[in-house]
């Protein structure tokens, strides 16, 4: 199957072509019956790192720039397209909530015309659990209300919408996923998600900094188990907009407490002031995708724990060392 990818250098990303690679040689537990892989891999490098995964090179390109991305459409004529390419920064979108128009729906507008224009079959879609907004109940299924806070999940549930269109006009297949709290090795802390925060603060010598009581709560998804959802999403039935999520809430203190066991001679966590619009508990109900992708998340938290913090150690030891 020929692959197109999109924000194939970003945390996510990295991780969904290194999986998407491994398919096909009939040794990956869970990934029975997929094919081999033919995959481009683009990004622009804004906020991605990797430039190489395994032999694959990761070629630059920017999704907002339309004629660009019909020329490498046109010139692969991918079969399926995973769309990760995004402005994924809450915070920065309340900077800059141009740039998560231009990126999130502009950038998305692109890819859809230029996967139709190509003949691509199907195109799968990283959106996220903030086109939810605040939790009306809990656990949030697929069918709660859609009510984003941020610009951020506005765009996001507008990049939704124009696919699904896309997907009534032209026949082109469409599967969205819609992911909990990712985190896992290669994950920056500068886009604001709290597993890396956490992580790195631990390792600077500094207690975790903890936003309110802690009692909040979160549902963390490992990046490996999100990175197989994307490559079963490929061959699974059409139509589909699922919740990619952990499925259990784990409170922010809990976490916090976790990962302060885990980094030996790290202070206890630091508590401020909570941070306004903050959503106060989030768990996702991610029993759709079992029932009609045969996906479950298959890393504890303790587990992942344990291997993202092997990741930043090894981080901070090659830091020293340079």
């Amino acid at each position: 199957m020929r692959v197109l990818v999109t924000g194939a250098a970003g945390f996510i990303g990295s991780h969904v072509v290194e999986r998407l690679l491994k398919t096909g040689n009939g040794n990956t537990p869970g990934m029975e019956g997929l094919p081999s892989c033919e995959i481009v891999a683009i990004d622009d490098f804004s906020a991605g790192q990797v430039r190489k995964i395994g032999d694959l090179a990761v070629e630059r390109l920017d999704v907002t720039e339309a004629a660009a991305v019909a020329a490498v459409f046109r010139d692969f004529g991918p079969e399926a397209v995973i769309h990760l390419a995004a402005q994924v920064s809450v915070e920065r979108s309340l900077e800059r909530p141009d740039r998560d128009v231009e990126v999130n729906v502009y950038g998305t507008l692109n890819v859809l015309r230029a996967a139709v224009a190509a003949g691509a079959r199907r195109v799968v879609f990283a959106s996220s659990a903030a086109v939810y907004g605040n939790p009306q109940r809990l656990p949030v299924d697929e069918e709660h209300p859609l009510e984003p806070l941020s610009v951020y999940g506005r765009s996001k549930l507008t990049a939704e919408w124009l696919i699904q269109q896309y997907a009534r006009g032209t026949g082109l297949e469409a599967v969205i996923l819609r992911l909990g709290n990712v985190y896992g090795p290669g994950q920056r802390p500068e886009t604001g998600p709290v597993v890396a925060r956490f992580f790195v603060d631990a390792l600077r010598g500094e207690g975790p900094l903890i936003h309110g009581d802690g009692r909040q709560t979160r549902d963390f998804v490992y990046v490996t188990d999100v990175a197989r959802a994307f490559a079963l999403a490929l061959v699974g039935p059409a139509g589909v907009v699922a919740n990619i999520s952990g499925g259990t809430a784990t409170a922010i203190a809990d976490l916090a407490e976790r990962i302060h066991q885990l980094v030996e001679g790290a202070p206890a966590p630091r508590y401020g002031p909570p941070r306004p619009g903050d959503i106060r508990h989030s768990v996702l109900d991610n029993r759709r995708a079992r029932e009609l992708m045969g996906w479950a998340p298959r890393v504890s938290l303790d587990e992942g724990l344990k291997a993202t913090y092997r990741w930043y150690r090894q981080q901070a030891v090659e830091r020293v060392a340079g």
